[in-house]
């Protein structure tokens, strides 16, 4: 019995002892489950910072990529426009070293025909004085100790003593005239030879001045061989830079086509619209007449069929003379425009095809001429006309065209614009002021184009 409570107590105790094991063990459970948890829940927390951080590196360097690509664009930019301004002042340099050269061989030629002339003046000279002392030598009438009035009463007869007076008199008058124009030769080889003294002078200073110019366009060649030589070293970007330019050029053909298509469109219906109202009014006048005649009108107050056909030929001359007039006269003053600019400038880039500066084999094609000038410089109409548009195209910033009856004037470049469409303007009034641009050191490129309607005109040919 007692055995029996003791293993009933024994099994108790260690009942409770697994109870309380048990119940110990839930809450170290839970707490696991939690911190596992825990940890499950905060990982993604710390992977979506990471990620984040991530982000804002790859942001950091593909804002310092892009600033790095925009400088290097800008910097490319700026070695083109300062290679084109070195090609346009060797071409400038070099014409003037030619003219100079071209001055020089004329001074030579002046240097040459005045030591000719001298050469001569003497010789004139010393034959006038060798003349003029065998002359006195042998037409003397007297001799050293004689004197002339002593020649003169040693006369038989008066009529003798006369004719000699006579002859002293024509014999002193002859030998003032040969002492005056031996000063006179005299005179002339002191003035031809300070004309020498002059144009060695200025042969000196023409020598120097092209010596000067000399050295500045070897250093001009030298600096844009540098900038080509370094240039050539970054072929992809130059050919990127030129289809960005081709692709700008074409999309302003592309507008200035549709531009004057609509012009040439409204101005065709405008046309037609006006034939309409002539031919209209026609009838009119035709049924006015006609009632009038049956009216009882008299035969005067019908209109015959030459004073219609006159009105009406008056009324198209009307139409179309603004347009024919500017045309014509925009036409005739080919060659004499004014300059888009006033002031220095440089002329960049010409018209038409022409070599890359840097590339090989390579043509770019330009549809007028760019102008480069300080920014700010105003730009002048270059004949009447009227604004046939306004508007803005990448690469080109502000464009004004001008039409001029069939012909067309176009500005491309302008920061400011100072008219509206549809204004008439004068010549050598201003259109605007050009952009300033950073990337040029400050200077601004005029592109200006001249066209007879879609047909493309090199403006060095119509401007002076």
């Amino acid at each position: 019995m007692h055995i029996t409570k003791l293993k009933y107590t024994t099994v108790l105790r260690n009942l409770l002892i697994l109870a309380v094991a048990l119940i110990l063990a839930v809450p170290a459970t839970a707490d696991g489950k939690n911190r596992r948890r825990s940890r499950k829940s905060s990982a993604p927390a710390r992977s979506m910072e990471a990620v984040r951080r991530e982000q804002n590196a790859a942001q950091v360097k593909i804002s310092e990529t892009s600033s790095q690509l925009n400088t290097t664009g800008r910097e490319l930019k700026k070695q083109l426009n300062r290679l084109n301004t070195l090609n346009a002042d060797i071409e400038s340099s070099t014409i003037h070293l030619r003219r100079m050269r071209t001055d020089i061989d004329s001074i030579g030629s002046h240097i040459s025909a005045t030591s000719d002339s001298i050469a001569i003046l003497e010789k004139n000279l010393e034959t006038l004085r060798s003349n003029y002392v065998e002359a006195l030598r042998q037409l003397q009438p007297v001799t050293g100790h004689i004197s002339t009035l002593s020649f003169v009463f040693s006369a038989k007869s008066f009529s003798e003593g006369w004719a000699r007076v006579r002859y002293l008199r024509r014999f002193s008058r002859w030998r003032e005239g040969k002492v005056r124009d031996i000063d006179n030769a005299i005179d002339r080889i002191a003035e031809r030879r300070q004309h020498l003294t002059g144009l060695r002078h200025a042969q000196d200073r023409a020598y120097r001045q092209a010596e000067v110019a000399r050295q500045q366009l070897a250093r001009e060649h030298e600096e844009s061989k540098q900038l080509v030589s370094s240039l050539k070293s970054r072929d992809k970007e130059l050919r990127a830079e030129l289809a960005e330019q081709k692709r700008r050029s074409a999309a302003l053909d592309r507008e200035l086509d549709r531009l004057i298509a609509e012009e040439q469109a409204r101005i065709a219906r405008e046309e037609a619209e006006r034939q309409k109202k002539a031919r209209e009014a026609e009838r009119r006048r035709q049924k006015s007449g006609c009632s009038a005649s049956h009216g009882g009108g008299s035969k005067a107050d019908t209109p015959s069929a030459r004073d219609v056909a006159s009105a009406r030929a008056e009324e198209m001359v009307a139409a179309n003379n603004d347009v024919s007039k500017l045309s014509g006269s925009f036409a005739a003053s080919k060659g004499r425009l004014l300059f888009p600019v006033a002031g220095s400038y440089k002329i960049v880039r010409r018209f038409g095809r022409q070599p890359h500066p840097t590339l090989k084999h390579v043509m770019t094609d330009n549809a007028g001429i760019d102008i480069e000038t300080s920014g700010g410089t105003t730009v002048r109409s270059v004949y009447s006309g009227t604004v046939s548009a306004i508007f803005k195209q990448d690469g080109f910033n502000t464009i004004v065209m001008l039409r001029h009856g069939k012909y067309l004037t176009v500005y491309a470049g302008l920061g400011s614009v100072s008219v509206r469409k549809g204004e008439r303007v004068k010549a050598g009034e201003s259109l605007g002021t050009l952009l300033s641009d950073p990337s040029n050191y400050g200077k601004g490129i005029l592109h200006f184009e001249i066209r007879d309607e879609r047909r493309k005109l090199n403006p060095q040919q119509w401007v002076r």
